[in-house]
């Protein structure tokens, strides 16, 4: 199959990046033909993912268009990202009107089963102002965790390292996305409310990051399984392979937001766990896809890979 214009063929005009975000892309677009009487988001959800679907496009264009400009590489280094960031945000959108369970009831009693008690009410005993506030620094600091060593890979110029290891992190993102939408769950903050008895007030920090977060997570449905523990989980075996130095200083980092997920009630241990489980069977699976379909594609980078 070739593309009009060119002798090349399309799977060769195509980056591994840019034919896993097409494939999860598809997914997403079924599910909101699924959904598509539910939702009243119709016309922006589909004027949305039309625009995701160019913007992939676009980029395979600049990348033959200008191979070997600097701005083509950081384009190239910043697309999976926008495009990650993006499409999550539509998930309000869909995900509420997709399915109608809520599955909040099954996790609590599966951590009252395994614990014996509902660990975001049993860890109240721990809050204070100031270790909120470090809480939720930690919570925070999920979100550019991975940027870190993407960014330092990228700033060596070892571009098919930053090629596979986005890959591993976006086969292990658009997992859980999936699973969002067949079991979706709250979260404990919602779900267990009225058992919590001791405010997450913090000294300066919570509140304005709280509400960041708010914007950032617009949907609500996203708990199970924990993709703080899942990206988590990747990020520190990325890390462990490129840069042992940054993995050490990772360690605390890792620790502290572990246990933030369930000191701020975003989280039931059973979805941190699941989370973990997660990310060690997508980082041994999408290895293996990588390198399967990684030599029928072109590399992401193009020409500016060394």
């Amino acid at each position: 199959m070739t593309v009009s214009g060119s002798g090349r063929p399309f799977l060769k005009r195509i980056s591994v990046l840019d034919a896993l975000n097409l494939f999860f892309l598809g997914i997403i677009f079924l599910f909101y033909l699924i959904g598509f009487k539910r939702t009243p988001y119709q016309a922006r959800l589909v004027v949305l993912y039309s625009l995701l679907f160019l913007f992939i496009l676009f980029m395979g264009w600049i990348r033959e268009r200008f191979p070997r400009g600097r701005l083509t590489k950081l384009f190239l280094f910043l697309y999976p990202v926008i495009f990650l960031f993006s499409i999550f945000e539509t998930f309000y959108m869909l995900l509420p009107f997709f399915n109608s369970l809520r599955l909040d009831g099954v996790m609590a009693n599966i951590d009252h089963a395994l614990l014996g008690m509902n660990p975001t009410v049993w860890i109240e005993r721990w809050i204070r102002p100031l270790l909120t506030d470090i809480m939720y620094l930690f919570y925070l600091f999920y979100f550019p965790m991975p940027l870190i060593i993407l960014g330092w890979m990228y700033t060596r110029n070892k571009l098919p390292e930053v090629e596979e290891s986005f890959f591993l992190l976006l086969f292990c993102y658009y997992g859980a996305y999936v699973m969002y939408f067949f079991i979706p769950v709250e979260g404990p903050r919602f779900y267990l409310s009225k058992l919590q008895s001791v405010p997450l007030d913090g000294v300066v920090l919570s509140e304005p990051i709280r509400s960041l977060i708010d914007a950032l997570e617009p949907n609500k449905l996203d708990a199970f399984p924990s993709l703080h523990a899942a990206i988590l989980t990747m990020t520190m075996l990325v890390t462990h392979r490129h840069n042992r130095k940054l993995f050490h200083a990772f360690i605390p980092c890792a620790i502290g937001i572990t246990v933030s997920l369930v000191y701020l009630r975003y989280h039931y241990v059973i979805d941190v766990i699941v989370g973990f489980v997660w990310a060690i069977v997508s980082y041994q699976f999408a290895g293996k896809v990588y390198r399967s379909v990684k030599p029928a594609l072109t590399s992401h980078f193009g020409s500016a890979e060394p």
